[in-house]
This record gives structure tokens, C-alpha cells and sequence, in this order.
């Protein structure tokens, strides 16, 4: 250890003259620790959110549908001519599959509810609308006449598994004026903390889809996955582009919930903004601290300096005291993120209202980035705003230091 670190670290950890400037040095480096850990942990928070409501809502949306701008259905031929255009310009296709949609009305001795109706074929289940994830046990349609709803739907009407409920087509009832009306058996119940998704969707197998709201081989739409939904963009540019002039168009979870992912967006700018400022004022508390050590140690440096210490020297000793509490507040802050996330992560300590925040609990998503990139630049930060007070003390000339000893 060289001369100048030896005295940096007698500076810090002696005893001072005037108590506060000890005190407010630990108050500086346990400033900077919440600045950094806040920082850290809201980034990690942050992301964990916005992954959760980015798989469901890609997961039980389907990464990219396709549908005519002319009809309301596509006839089941042209299915086979499209899926081939779509995996001869983007291999990277995981799944795709036709869907039905309608709106119908399900009712349950007397209490009757407005629905999305899906028909799908039994794979897409999992493969595209990834039920596996929601519901309580492994999606499947049991029979032909079988349908799996909401858990806020199943609440509301008090269904439970193996009931028979009754569903309405209003399609008739407004043009035939028809009651067409057939029973479906539930054979599970799924719960994405979408209150909407989960009071509104419903799922049937697809050929009975067909045969019910009398399709025959028409289908609404095709649903595409892709590998990594979170770069929808570019597939979507790619397919839409093969499609070129056919009577097609296609739309991505994304643009279907603009309003939500924009702002997810807006709200993590102020929180970073504010944490920011939190750190920014551990610092400043840093520099505030360097000035009073240098006010106390005056006679110290002039003495070191007639000893033969250069002006260099005294600066060295000034930066690298601003380093060590940089280094001390940095790595804090590093170990009680660490711990604070991981706690969350795998306990689950903060809990949520899921009709509010769509989840039960707080998610977090630990990234090693935030725990190099906050702490290097706080780090730097500290040691510029260390050589202010260390050119200061260069200025000091030993004659200035002593004249009143």
C-alpha cells in the first residue's frame, strides 16, 4: 500500500475533530448504497413487470392473426396456400393454427353472461393461446361438446368443472329470430389475472365451432407464434410483405394492446427519473464530505507538504478518499439489491391485487447489466465530483496552513 492510499484511509476511519464530518462520511456512503440499490432493484422490478404482462398477454393472444379486410371468414382452402407463404418467407414460424371467433351468450340456470367464443383445434391450446400456463391442470377438450372458461367467468356463474352450461347464439336471434341454443360441458377453468380475458374468453374444439355457427370449412383467422415475441416487428413486416396484394391483413399482440405496452412505457421513465435523483443526492453528500475533511486536515496538508508531499500528492490523497467511499457505497448497494431481489424472487414477500396489477405478486427479473452499469457510472460519477475538492486542496501552501500554529 503507497504512501497516499495509507493516509486516505487515516483520514476516513480516524477520529475527527468534529464528529459530524465522520458521521456524515457513513451517512455519504449509506446515501449513495439506497441510491444504487433503489436504482437497481426498480430496473429489475421494472422488467419483471412488463415480462409477465408481455407473455400473457402474447400468450393468450397469439403472437400474429391474420384475417380478410373483404369477408368475415376465410375458406378453409385457402388456408393450406397461405400457411405456405408464410414458412416460405419466415422459417422462424414456431406454430400455426385456423381459430373461429364469435360472440355468443353462455347461461347457467338463470344467470346468463355475454362471451368471446374461440373453436381451435385441441394443440393450440397450449401451442398458441399457452392455457398450460393458466390453467390448473393440463388443458384438453374431453369431449366434443367440452369448453374451458375464465376463472372470473367460472366465479361469477358458479361453474365448476363437469358442469353443463347452455350456449346462445345471438347471430340468429338477430337475423332468423332463433333460439339456437346447445349444451357444453366444462372440463376446466383458466386464470391469466386479465380480469377481461378471464370473464370474457371461452374455448370450444374447433370442428364443433364450425358445425355450430355453421362454418362448414370457414375459418375467422390464422393465428401465428413466432420464436421471440417480443421482436413481432419484423416477422409481421416479413409475412405481411409475402402476402403482398391478397385480400389478407395481419395485426400483432402489440397492436392490439398499444394503449396498455405504451403505458408500461411512460411509467417506468418518472420512477427511474426519481432514483436517480436519490443517487444524485448521495454523491453531492460525497463531495460535501470531502470539503469538510480537507477544512479539518488544512494543517495536515500544509505540514505533508513541508515534509516534502507534492501538490499531486495531496490531490491523489482527496480522490482516491472520494474512491473509497464510492467503492464502499457501490458495492453496498450491489449485496442489498442482491438480497432484496432474491428474497422477492423466490418468497414472494410483496404481494398484489391481481385485478389491478394483473399478477398476485411483485415479479422481478434479475439482470447482471444493472448490476455492473449503475454502479460504474455512480462510481465515475463520484470520483469527478472528488477532484473539485482535491484541486482545492492543491492550492493549499504550507506557509497559508501553519501561519496561526
Amino acid at each position: 500500500m503507497n504512501l497516499t492510499t495509507r493516509i486516505a484511509l487515516r483520514h476516513l476511519l480516524s477520529k475527527h475533530n468534529f464528529g459530524f464530518i465522520s458521521f456524515s462520511t457513513i451517512l455519504s456512503i449509506i446515501g449513495l448504497m439506497l441510491g444504487i440499490s433503489a436504482l437497481i432493484i426498480i430496473s429489475c422490478i421494472s422488467d419483471g413487470f412488463n415480462d409477465v404482462i408481455n407473455n400473457k398477454l402474447s400468450g393468450i393472444d397469439g403472437h400474429i392473426r391474420i384475417h380478410s379486410y373483404l369477408t368475415d371468414e376465410i375458406k378453409e382452402e385457402n388456408f393450406h396456400e397461405i400457411d405456405s407463404i408464410f414458412h416460405a418467407a419466415y422459417p422462424l414460424l414456431k406454430y400455426t393454427t385456423p381459430y373461429i371467433e364469435k360472440h355468443a351468450i353462455i347461461r347457467k340456470g338463470s344467470h346468463s353472461e355475454g362471451i368471446i367464443l374461440y373453436g381451435v383445434p385441441e394443440r393450440a391450446l397450449n401451442d398458441i393461446f399457452q392455457l398450460n400456463q393458466f390453467a390448473n391442470t393440463q388443458p384438453v377438450f374431453k369431449k366434443k361438446n367440452s369448453i374451458i372458461v375464465g376463472n372470473r367467468l367460472a366465479d361469477l356463474m358458479d361453474i365448476t368443472e363437469e358442469d353443463n352450461v347452455i350456449i346462445i347464439n345471438p347471430e340468429k336471434m338477430a337475423s332468423h329470430q332463433l333460439l339456437e341454443a346447445e349444451n357444453f360441458t366444462v372440463v376446466n377453468t383458466f386464470q391469466t389475472d386479465f380480469p377481461e380475458y378471464d370473464r370474457l374468453l371461452a374455448f370450444i374444439p374447433l370442428e364443433k365451432a364450425q358445425s355450430y355457427f355453421g362454418l362448414e370449412s370457414q375459418m375467422t383467422g390464422l393465428i401465428l407464434n413466432v420464436e421471440n415475441p417480443s421482436k413481432v416487428e419484423n416477422a409481421d413486416l416479413i409475412i405481411s410483405e409475402s402476402l403482398g396484394m391478397l385480400p389478407y391483413m395481419t395485426i400483432t399482440w402489440k397492436e392490439r394492446h398499444a394503449s396498455l405496452l405504451d403505458w408500461l412505457n411512460v411509467y417506468d421513465i418518472p420512477i427511474k427519473l426519481i432514483m436517480f435523483f436519490i443517487t444524485a443526492v448521495g454523491v453531492f453528500n460525497i463531495g460535501a464530505s470531502l470539503w469538510m475533511i480537507i477544512l479539518e486536515k488544512t494543517r495536515e496538508f500544509g505540514i505533508l507538504q513541508s515534509m516534502g508531499l507534492t501538490k499531486s500528492q495531496v490531490r491523489e490523497i482527496i480522490i482516491k478518499e472520494g474512491t473509497i467511499i464510492g467503492l464502499s457505497g457501490s458495492i453496498l448497494g450491489i449485496l442489498l439489491s442482491l438480497s432484496v431481489l432474491y428474497l422477492e424472487s423466490v418468497y414472494h414477500i410483496i404481494q398484489l391485487p391481481n385485478d389491478i396489477y394483473f399478477m398476485n405478486y411483485l415479479p422481478v427479473k434479475i439482470s447482471s447489466v444493472y448490476f455492473f452499469f449503475y454502479p460504474i457510472i455512480t462510481f465515475l460519477i463520484t470520483i469527478g465530483f472528488s477532484y473539485i475538492p482535491a484541486k482545492h486542496a492543491c492550492k493549499i501552501t504550507p506557509s497559508e496552513a501553519l501561519r496561526y500554529e
